[in-house]
């Protein structure tokens, strides 16, 4: 079990968002959705939920559950979560029997895409497919059954049900806006003051916008008829009272902070109205992880984190990358990004090999020793290692693989 905390040290995320319409390095996060620090409590039957809550209130924000627990266990933890003032979100394989245990905020739109699927052809596709909440499930929705709309929507509200669809995330590569979106990413991750980031980072989220180049036109258009069911759905959701709050999965496929006005603006393509679109990276957002009463609206004695834009989102939602000026805790910030602007990436310079907020420690490696010159291969683990980072013995550099 997670926890997740959306206050404490900065991370990479901090920094791009001010980027967007010229923020520098010390500008707020629009909405909140990165996770900077992730704590856990094992729990070996429901029974330990009642202790695990208790460990955790005061140590994070809200409590996030992964898609392969058993219900009784989805249903302690919300119920004890409940009980300590924690809200809990989770992936999800069926979005109304995670409404039924008390889940407040579902990731994804795969567990609403599988609860959707009604009929007998399309749960004989489902049942061949290979499935995984938090993955791209592309051909899945095109069997929803939109005759069952309305009744999951008002099953959903009615439990208070926020969505975090990730539209971004899963569909980016094969709608209308994608040369758009590949545009704007290529124009901030090839920004000369930002060549810090790391070339793989960077080839592997524009590499998204390529992912089904090579699928087949048959699969692109059972793509594209799911894609507009998905629209279909939120359009419906919202309209009927439902909530949404914006992730983006910035870490695993996306631009941190791009990717949230990119998926505001899929919001209102579907047909959400744009303030509908802005709350789900203010409002319903500080909701979810029940912190509105400090964040969320500009109001008096929450903080003053405020981003004044040039145009109206209201008339044009791609106004919010339109930054004029940004307050953080009440004060202007500089929109200037320059070489010395300040980022948590320990480097050496401008050019830093990982995104991470201190230097690794390696705790283990094998082989405990090796011949110089022969090829060998090698595992670590420790804290702060990224996957494919470069490792150094003295004159030679080694790449880690796994």
């Amino acid at each position: 079990m997670f926890f997740r905390r959306v206050f404490g040290e900065r991370n990479f995320s901090d920094f791009y968002h001010g980027l967007l319409g010229g923020g520098g390095g010390d500008a707020p996060r629009p909405g909140i959705i990165d996770t900077p620090m992730r704590i856990g409590f094992s729990l070996k039957t429901p029974a330990d939920a009642k202790d695990a809550a208790a460990w955790v209130k005061g140590k994070a924000d809200c409590i996030t559950l992964n898609e392969n627990w058993k219900g009784d266990y989805f249903t302690a933890v919300a119920r004890e979560g409940h009980a300590v003032g924690l809200h809990v979100i989770s992936h999800s394989y069926q979005a109304l029997n995670s409404a039924s245990w008390g889940v407040d905020g579902i990731e994804h739109m795969t567990g609403v895409g599988m609860a959707a699927i009604r009929s007998p052809e399309g749960r004989k596709a489902m049942a061949a497919m290979t499935i995984e909440a938090g993955h791209k499930n592309s051909l899945l929705y095109q069997y929803m059954d939109q005759s069952y709309f309305d009744e999951m929507i008002q099953y959903l509200i009615a439990h208070k049900v926020f969505l975090n669809p990730t539209l971004d995330f899963e569909w980016k590569g094969i709608i209308d806006r994608t040369p758009q979106f590949e545009r704007e990413d290529q124009r901030l991750l090839f920004n000369p003051d930002l060549q810090y980031v790391p070339m793989d980072e960077r080839l592997v989220t524009l590499g998204q916008y390529h992912w089904a180049d090579k699928r087949s036109i048959s699969d692109r258009e059972q793509f594209t008829r799911g894609y507009k069911k998905v629209q279909d759905f939120l359009r419906k959701f919202v309209a009927a009272g439902g909530k949404l709050y914006s992730g983006t999965d910035s870490a695993a496929a996306n631009t941190p902070g791009l990717a949230l006005h990119h998926e505001m603006q899929i919001y209102v393509d579907a047909g959400i109205p744009p303030m509908a679109a802005l709350m789900s990276s203010t409002k319903w957002a500080a909701e979810i992880i029940g912190l509105d009463n400090k964040l969320g609206t500009v109001e008096p004695n929450k903080i003053a984190n405020v981003v004044i834009l040039r145009g109206n989102p209201l008339e044009d939602i791609a106004n919010t990358k339109s930054v004029e000026t940004v307050v953080r805790n009440g004060r202007s910030r500089t929109s200037a990004i320059t070489a010395t602007s300040s980022f948590p990436s320990t480097s050496s310079g401008q050019s830093a090999s990982t995104f991470i907020t201190s230097l690794p420690s390696c705790r283990m490696w094998n082989p405990a020793s090796a011949c110089r010159g022969k090829r060998c291969n090698c595992g670590s683990r420790g804290l702060t290692l990224r996957p494919t980072p470069w490792l150094c013995f003295g004159e030679a550099r080694s790449k880690r693989n796994g």
